[in-house]
């Protein structure tokens, strides 16, 4: 009586046979995947991030009371403590600008310990 020769029995043959190139390959598919899933999420990640980022930014405007350009500038880019006020009726004024979609008063606060 002959035996059957299959696809599951050639596999398994070979498996048996060529055990330590059968491990390896196992192995080294599997460093693949642990190493590529990480980063395929991690990349995904930062890329949302970023596009998320970037949609924020838009054509931001920043309206500011005379003679105060230097006081915000040094508080936005070196985050120096600064205080000045400006009526809230600007941003009224402001959202009737044809073109302003939205308009978000902001308050820039010197706490105690910043000098």
């Amino acid at each position: 009586m002959s035996r059957k020769i299959g696809l599951l029995y050639l596999t398994r043959h070979n498996l048996r046979r060529k055990l330590f190139r059968s491990i390896v390959i196992v192995v080294a598919v599997a460093i693949v995947a642990v190493v590529l899933f990480p980063t395929t999420i991690l990349g995904k990640s930062v890329s949302d991030s970023l596009e998320k980022g970037v949609a924020r930014l838009g054509a931001d405007l920043m309206v500011v009371a005379p003679g105060n350009t230097s006081k915000i500038a040094s508080t936005l880019i070196a985050g120096n403590p600064s205080t000045f006020l400006m009526d809230g009726s600007v941003a009224d004024e402001v959202a009737q600008v044809e073109g302003v979609e939205a308009v978000s008063p902001q308050l820039y606060f010197a706490t105690l310990g910043s000098g």
